[in-house]
């Protein structure tokens, strides 16, 4: 695409002497990433709570780019096409959807934002279309997952508005019909969302009271999230008791939970021999019911379920795609069984807040039997002020905690252990820093009837050590000690 096209509605001023012809120059790529830029890169210049992309534009330059959007002038080579405007971060999305050809609109697009639950929302959503027959990919935090496994972001960055429309490219072209994005408020603040057409978008709740809201401000958090709802998508999907609290909806708004047009009839605990589970009817809009046996334990899985299914019917799957569906499949990592084996359970969840550790410790308290225990540890080199409180969760809720690695990386585990334990509950936890020993025992010391909590890693694969990123199946080191018992 000609620059010419891509910058014909910004408004802008030219620094230093370019070229007469730099117009015609042919953008083939829409970058704030420095280290990706090349001869063929628009390179816009935003800013993160990392870095400033004004101070990155020199890497940009000796890596070839010679085309910039920036808000000031740069100190590059009088080659440099540099270009001044005004608010690069919320230019950047559109002028890569320009550039890649509004990729968006070869494909059906939800967006899901809210305090807890959007990842959980979208693997169930993507579950129920895949076995509907469509071809859907995910966009969660965790990486992209067109069925085909997950790939994570490059150096765990979450993709900015460019990014994010590459990656819908790349969707488009491997013909995914529905694109199912999870939106975080720092990806909200950073207009990542801007120029997508979403069909549907949905809230799966806020909580004023989480770390995000503490950091953004109550107010300035609630706005975010409500920027999602700015636009014309078809349709909202909002618990019942956020109906009236953005706005009129420019489409039509299904509502979930009691009161709504979707919600449930019946919240039964059962055990199921993939561990604890719930039965329940759903009732959804037009007040049909379906029964399904949950595999998720707790109303925080049957609002899931909920959101889920108000998307599939969005899409068109049949209520009885839905229930099957709702009643076999379990998000990896959020409150996932991964083993039942002689009376013991074992579960994985992403809980790395203290709120959250505390509502999965209570759930599994009102289910278990014998003995609650928890492995639990702390990311190295960030989130520092979640760690006292963490461990004091943890032996707060359970029967006995066990300390250890959650991807360290160059932090001493040992050390971050410590700083978990200054509030924790002396007679209730051991510290083993080495991960899989930890678990090992753990597991070892586990009877009939007891419950194991594998908290805050939440399915994922690897574990960080040392700047390098090392395979960690828990899965298989689980699975390895039960079936020697």
């Amino acid at each position: 695409m000609r620059l010419s096209e891509l910058v014909a509605k910004i408004p802008y001023r030219l620094v230093g002497n370019p070229p007469p012809d730099y117009l015609q120059r042919t953008v083939k790529k829409v970058s704030a990433d420095a280290f990706s830029a090349d001869e063929g890169t628009l390179f816009v210049c935003t800013r993160t709570p990392l870095r400033d992309g004004h101070d990155m534009a020199l890497i940009a330059y000796e890596r070839g780019c010679r085309l910039f959007l920036a808000e000031r002038s740069l100190p590059l080579g009088a080659d440099a096409v540099v270009m001044v405007t005004e608010g690069t971060e919320a230019r950047i999305a559109a002028l890569a959807a320009a550039c890649y050809g509004y990729p968006a609109r070869r494909m059906t697009v939800f967006g899901i934002t809210g305090s807890v639950g959007k990842s959980s929302v979208a693997l169930l959503t993507a579950a129920l279309l895949r076995r509907a027959g469509y071809v859907v990919a995910t966009v969660t935090t965790d990486g992209v997952d067109d069925g085909d496994g997950l790939c994570r972001y490059p150096g765990g960055m979450l993709p900015d508005g460019a990014a994010l429309q590459r990656i819908l490219l790349d969707l488009a072209e491997r013909g995914v019909a529905f694109a199912i994005l999870e939106i975080s408020a720092y990806m909200l603040s950073r207009k990542t969302h801007f120029s997508i057409p979403f069909t549907a978008v949905l809230l799966t709740g806020v909580d004023k009271t989480c770390d995000k809201a503490k950091k953004y401000g109550e107010e300035h958090y609630l706005e975010l999230k409500a920027s999602l709802f700015v636009g014309d998508a078809p349709f909202w999907v909002l618990p019942a008791n956020f109906v009236d609290v953005f706005g009129p909806c420019h489409g039509r708004c299904l509502t979930v939970g009691e009161g709504g047009d979707y919600y449930a009839e019946i919240r039964l605990p059962i055990l199921l021999p993939k561990g604890f589970g719930t039965l329940t009817t759903l009732v959804l809009e037009q007040g049909q019911k379906i029964e399904i046996s949950l595999p998720v334990p707790g109303d925080m899985g049957i609002e899931n379920a909920l959101s889920a299914a108000a998307l599939a019917r969005i899409a068109g799957v049949s209520e009885q795609v839905i229930a099957e569906g709702l009643s076999t499949t379990a998000p990896m990592g959020r409150m996932h069984c991964i083993a039942a084996h002689k009376g013991r359970l074992i579960y994985e969840d992403n809980a790395y807040s203290a709120e959250r550790l505390t509502q999965a410790l209570q759930l599994l308290r009102t289910r278990t039997e014998g003995k609650l225990t928890v492995v639990i540890g702390s990311v190295g080199g960030r989130s520092r002020q979640r760690r006292v409180p963490l461990g004091y969760a943890a032996t707060a809720y359970a029967d006995l905690a066990y300390f250890t690695a959650d991807n360290a990386d160059l932090e001493d585990p040992a050390e971050i252990c410590a700083q978990m334990l200054e509030e924790a509950d002396p007679d209730r936890y051991v510290v083993l820093p080495d991960r899989e020993r930890c678990i090992r025992r753990a597991v070892l010391e586990m009877r009939p009837g007891d419950t194991l909590l594998l908290a805050g890693k939440g399915g994922e694969d690897f574990q960080l050590v040392g700047g390098q990123r090392e395979r960690f199946s828990t899965t298989e080191i689980v699975w390895e000690i039960l079936r020697s018992l």
